[in-house]
């Protein structure tokens, strides 16, 4: 019954390291873009909220409307790398929590 429990206690152990693991990678996301004139550059956290905004003297010279809309389009884009990202991390913890 001893190797049983230790064969027990040691999958616990390696499940709770997967799960550390992943935490500590999906809360390091991040993920920066910039416009492809350069003008803006976003930068968002591993939830999509976004964690900095730099804009050109350029970019403050268009319409305050087409300026929001460039920036939507930029946090889009970065959005979509997140999302990316947050699923690698997803897909190596379920590989290896299951393998544990």
């Amino acid at each position: 019954m001893s190797e049983e429990m230790d064969r027990i206690e040691a999958r616990a152990h390696d499940q709770l390291r997967v799960l550390r693991r992943t935490r500590i990678e999906l809360d390091g996301v991040r993920v920066a873009v910039s416009s492809p004139d350069g003008a803006i550059r976003v930068e968002l956290d591993g939830v999509c909220a976004l964690v900095g905004l730099t804009l050109t003297p350029a970019a403050l010279r268009t319409d305050g409307a087409v300026l929001g809309r460039r920036i939507v389009a930029v946090c889009a884009v970065a959005a979509r790398e997140v999302q990316a990202r947050r699923g690698a991390v997803m897909e190596r913890f379920h590989a290896d929590y299951a393998a544990g």
